[in-house]
């Protein structure tokens, strides 16, 4: 958090920072506060189920990818 981050860093003049400053910076550097995705869990059956998808159409060429979207 912006806060906590301001609060243990020290600034060049002043010796602490506002949080709002941290987060200005942060964002000029490119930084976003961001959460992790929430994805459903894989059970066994869904690894099985792609590992055979991957199996029948891993070996197909572009070719025979773009024949099937024609299709």
């Amino acid at each position: 958090m912006a806060t906590t981050t301001a609060r243990v860093t020290p600034g060049m003049h002043n010796p602490s920072i506002s949080a709002q400053t941290d987060r200005n910076r942060l964002r000029e550097a490119g930084l976003r506060a961001c959460r992790p995705v929430v994805r459903q869990v894989l059970t066994r059956h869904h690894w099985q189920q792609r590992h055979v998808w991957a199996q029948t159409h891993g070996r197909r060429t572009r070719q025979d990818w773009q024949k099937s979207a024609l299709h």
